[in-house]
């Protein structure tokens, strides 16, 4: 009896001691510390378990998030402009397309983009309309042509303020403009440049002894054209010099002042460069009138022409004189001033020379005019009436105008350079 109250008790105890969780259950891990497997020895026990902290970084991801546009309740928004495309360094053809978003929509929905050539030039804008709502975000996508140098340059969209024209928010990225078909470009006139008639145009493309046509073309479909046959330029691509305007009879109506495009094309009609610019009309205000002196039958005879206004006037008659009369101009007018088709294969050409004849200064003082010309001047130098004719020429231009009485002519600031 007593054996069987003793067997009774130590049943009931290990019952409770099971119910209590005390034996045969496995034992609640404690962080940072191992606990042993049922079954596995004390001495063989695994690896402990290494707890990363709550506040651990994360991986850098592998995108670059986009700014988003979403303000807080009663905070100001600010106009932000972020470029989808191009990105930084991307390689860009000609038309370029840009696209991307704003934080609000600009005013008339419309913002401006600018292309800034390998030589810091801006040789390209245009307006770009946005889609939205105002007050809200916008999107945007347009295209603009370009002119100006090939190579490493900017492209900027901007938000222009209706009340003083200033940016009110800018993006901005490098990019490299690829140009045309042997990276040509047209040197002068400088991208948006204002020009008038006749038109200066110096332009390196293609190769020496190639021909390309070179045309003006204005926004309202009117243009002419030349035939050009490349000089060997400096860099070794083609040159092209010419001074460009209508050689018909009766001439043309002037276009009034507006937006033109200067293209050049192989004989294939393959786009070499192009520049965009203004060209003014003759009674634009913008402009002044100026003579210069031509030699026709031996003798100098003055063209009256219009110029870009400037307060320079003698010396941009001096510039207009040095490019030569337009080619196979109706009036018969030649210059005696060497070209830079003589200039290249002057018999005496020095290795230190340039391509064309340059003005190097022009002094005004008390009626005296100093004109200073690079040594290009004396290509071929030789003969007392071509000598003649070159003084003539330069003295006739610069006598024109009320402030000069007399003319001084040296190169590279000797005198006495062009006495036969």
């Amino acid at each position: 009896m007593r054996a069987m109250l003793l067997s009774t008790c130590i049943l009931v105890c290990l019952t409770l001691l099971s119910g209590c969780g005390i034996i045969m259950r496995t034992p609640t891990p404690i962080p940072g510390l191992a606990s042993p497997t049922p079954g596995t020895p004390a001495d063989t026990m695994p690896s402990p378990v290494i707890v990363e902290p709550e506040t651990a970084v994360p991986p850098t991801p592998t995108f670059v998030p986009h700014p988003t546009f979403t303000p807080q309740p009663g905070a100001a928004v600010s106009q932000v402009i972020v470029l989808d495309y191009p990105q930084n360094n991307e390689t860009v053809s000609n038309p370029l397309t840009v696209r991307g978003r704003t934080a609000l929509m600009p005013f008339e929905a419309t913002l401006v983009v600018r292309v800034y050539d390998a030589w810091g030039q801006l040789c390209g804008v245009a307006p770009i309309m946005t889609q939205g709502e105002y007050g809200g975000p916008a999107t945007f996508e347009g295209s603009v042509t370009y002119g100006g140098v090939p190579g490493t340059g900017r492209v900027e969209v901007a938000d222009i303020s209706a009340k003083d024209g200033s940016d009110i928010a800018v993006a901005s990225v490098a990019v490299t403009l690829a140009g045309f078909p042997g990276s040509g470009y047209v040197e002068m006139p400088a991208p948006l440049d204002q020009a008038t008639v006749p038109t200066h145009v110096l332009a390196r493309v293609g190769q020496p002894g190639e021909q390309v046509n070179v045309t003006l073309t204005w926004d309202d479909g009117t243009q002419f054209a030349h035939v050009v046959t490349l000089l060997a330029g400096r860099d070794g691509r083609g040159l092209a010099t010419i001074s460009l305007d209508w050689v018909l009879d009766p001439r043309p109506p002037h276009p009034g002042t507006q937006g033109a495009t200067l293209y050049i094309h192989d004989l294939a009609g393959q786009m070499l460069a192009r520049q965009p610019l203004t060209v003014l009309h003759p009674n634009d205000a913008n402009t002044l009138g100026v003579n210069v002196y031509w030699v026709r039958h031996e003798q100098v005879t003055p063209q009256p022409i219009r110029v870009p206004r400037t307060l320079g006037i003698g010396r941009a008659a001096l510039e207009a004189l040095l490019w030569g009369p337009v080619p196979n101009n109706l009036e018969g007018f030649q210059t005696a001033i060497p070209l830079p088709a003589e200039v290249l294969t002057a018999a005496n050409r020095g290795a230190d020379w340039g391509e064309r004849v340059r003005i190097k200064g022009l002094t005004i003082i008390n009626g005296v005019a100093r004109a200073d010309f690079s040594k290009e001047l004396l290509a071929n130098a030789g003969g007392s009436a071509r000598m003649t004719l070159i003084r003539q020429q330069i003295e006739q231009t610069l006598l024109q105008f009320s402030t000069v009485n007399q003319v001084i002519i040296t190169v590279e600031g000797q005198t006495g350079m062009l006495e036969p």
